[in-house]
């Protein structure tokens, strides 16, 4: 049910913003991105994870300033994935850049999604300092909607670091809780975890309580 919505969404999306599309074409694309985000070391990272972005993501388009661009970012941010890798947010954003490319997207439309997949190395936080294609406004709401997990309800969030261990299933305990741990203290330490009013005011304090009880002893 889930991949079919998606399906839709994604059919939807292209069609509606790109009509000189086919039909065909926009198949074959879907055909191209599933895959990726159904890899069996995936275990939050799939489509769950792009399902629950665009929950958020239908609550705050009517306020972005390029809704179109963050929807496309959202798909594309965590398409590629290998938790053995560092520059998996460069490799997602360049596969962005040639997939969009080839379906005759727009070079600045292309530039948009490229600088927005790459704040997702979190922590992040939006800057000014980018091209200036995307609105510091719209950076703030994509960085939120794809943390927002952190501010669920203690049973989603308990579901959400189990599913993060399980894709470091192979390292080390110890050496896993070493690096969570040292992660998660980065949020911390942040003035703010969300930077939109409405994420802050909708999941600041209960992610500030998830992350802590993670932190505990």
């Amino acid at each position: 049910m889930m991949e079919e919505r998606l399906a839709l969404r994604w059919q939807t999306l292209l069609t509606q913003h790109f009509t000189s599309l086919s039909l065909a074409e926009v198949q074959q694309s879907w055909s191209r991105l599933l895959p990726h985000y159904q890899e069996t070391h995936r275990y939050y990272h799939d489509l769950h994870h792009i399902d629950a972005c665009f929950i958020w993501f239908d609550q705050v388009q009517a306020t972005l300033d390029n809704p179109l661009a963050v929807a496309l970012a959202i798909w594309f941010h965590d398409i590629i994935y290998d938790v053995r890798r560092s520059d998996n947010e460069e490799k997602s954003a360049q596969y962005a850049v040639t997939a969009l490319t080839n379906l005759a997207v727009s070079t600045a439309l292309v530039q948009q999604v490229y600088e927005l997949i790459l704040l997702t190395r979190h922590p992040s936080k939006p800057s000014h300092v980018l091209t200036g294609l995307v609105s510091e406004h719209d950076q703030a709401l994509f960085l939120d909607i794809d943390l927002s997990v952190l501010g669920q309800c203690d049973a989603i969030y308990a579901n959400y670091e189990k599913a993060i261990r399980a894709e470091y299933q192979h390292i080390p305990l110890w050496l896993y809780k070493l690096g969570r741990k040292r992660l998660l203290r980065q949020f911390l330490r942040q003035s703010s975890i969300y930077y939109s009013d409405y994420f802050n005011e909708k999941f600041e304090l209960q992610a500030r309580v998830n992350i802590q009880s993670v932190l505990k002893p």
